[in-house]
């Protein structure tokens, strides 16, 4: 399901009255859309991603979204980092391979569209 244009659609879905199955279960969906992008100031790219991977509710996302990145070792770099995995002041002759270290951190993750997910 495309959400990019989820407010003309709420507005549609709206107007419509009375609702088939699938659209009260599209309407639901659109109405979480807008309450993680109002509560939370989610990028709506990274919602679609998540849709994308064939979660079709709302109720894991915040706890399995890690955010966006060009690449997956950038993000294998970020993550180490900010677990602490990473000294601050890591010595000039030490270098990592982060292209290995990323593979081996996504058997963890998913990404769709350059958005990360770890998988829960």
């Amino acid at each position: 399901m495309d959400i990019s244009n989820y407010e003309e659609r709420l507005d549609e879905l709206g107007q419509l009255g009375e609702l088939t199955e699938e659209q009260e279960e599209e309407f639901d969906l659109l109405e979480e859309v807008v309450r993680l992008i109002e509560r939370s100031n989610y990028d709506i790219e990274a919602l679609q991603a998540w849709l994308e991977l064939g979660n079709d509710n709302f109720d894991d996302f915040e706890e399995a979204y890690q955010g966006e990145y060009s690449t997956d070792e950038d993000f294998a770099e970020q993550l180490c980092t900010e677990c602490g995995d990473i000294p601050d002041e890591l010595p000039s002759y030490i270098h990592i391979d982060w292209e290995w270290t990323a593979r081996e951190i996504m058997m963890d993750y998913v990404e769709e569209n350059g958005y990360y997910f770890r998988n829960l």
